[in-house]
């Protein structure tokens, strides 16, 4: 657009004031793909806010639960799992679990948070990745899966909020009188992707994810411990990351990073170490 400088254009506001939102699908969703960054970041002293896109209440194999009541119980273990990482706020906005679609509403819910949390980094699902499979001539043994379509659709609705939603004060114009300015997310990192370009070193928080995740009950069986298979995925992208970019690392957690918005200062101190 080429009239930021006409009379009455509203400008973006490019000053973050929580470090990461990370919008995943179900509750528990963010737990395996990001609990430990979310811990480290927060142990640093940096605001992380969870948003839960769905109600959780196709998360169970007994039929006979009540909606209301399922939904309420995994509410609850998110907010308990939150509580053991640091995590200092989450948002449920309950879409029908399973159903998921891109739609105007949903669009819209997550602009509203984006505008009130003011992220610097946006985390979510991966809309792209569709299938995970391992070639069956490689790995006879192993089987794939195909990603849930609760997922995909997270991905596709966050990505679509960002740009150009979140940014342009024409989109969704009420949300103006409820103080809510258009606003610029500095970079997105996609998780559960085969486009891995970042590992994070998360050695100091892996514990925690596990205990984060031993929080809902409802998603495991009975007696298991998740921090020892934590653990154990953890050295695996930890080994990855030691063979794709050198890093000497115990446990990580992968992601795919992309700059959407690089402040003027940092662009500044960039061209000075080139110099």
């Amino acid at each position: 657009m080429g009239d930021r400088k006409a009379e009455g254009a509203l400008q973006q506001v490019t000053t973050p004031d929580y470090e990461a939102m990370v919008i995943g699908a179900h509750p528990d969703d963010a737990d395996f793909a990001t609990a430990a960054t979310s811990a480290l970041w927060a142990k640093q002293g940096k605001k992380v806010v969870w948003v839960v896109m769905t109600d959780g209440t196709e998360g169970s194999e007994v039929p006979s639960i009540g909606d209301t009541d399922l939904m309420l119980i995994r509410e609850q273990e998110q907010r308990m799992a939150c509580e053991v990482l640091g995590v200092q706020a989450v948002e449920f906005l309950r879409f029908p679990d399973g159903h998921l679609v891109n739609s105007e509403e949903a669009r819209k819910a997550v602009t509203r948070l984006i505008r009130k949390y003011r992220p610097r980094v946006v985390f979510t699902h991966d809309p792209s990745q569709h299938i995970y499979a391992p070639d069956p001539n490689e790995s006879p043994e192993s089987t794939g899966h195909i990603n849930h379509p609760d997922h995909r659709a997270t991905g596709n609705i966050v990505l679509d909020a960002i740009f150009p939603a979140v940014g342009n004060p024409r989109t969704y114009r009420e949300l103006l009188a409820e103080g809510l300015l258009p606003y610029k997310v500095h970079e997105l990192y996609l998780f559960s992707t085969s486009q891995v370009n970042t590992y994070i070193d998360v050695s100091e928080t892996i514990e925690l994810k596990g205990k984060g995740l031993n929080c809902h009950d409802t998603q495991f069986d009975a007696g298991v411990d998740m921090v020892e298979r934590i653990r154990e995925r953890a050295a695996v992208v930890a080994k990855d990351a030691k063979e794709k970019q050198g890093l000497d690392i115990q446990y990580a957690e992968a992601f795919r990073r992309i700059k959407l918005y690089i402040p003027k200062e940092e662009k500044e101190k960039a061209s000075e170490k080139k110099e």
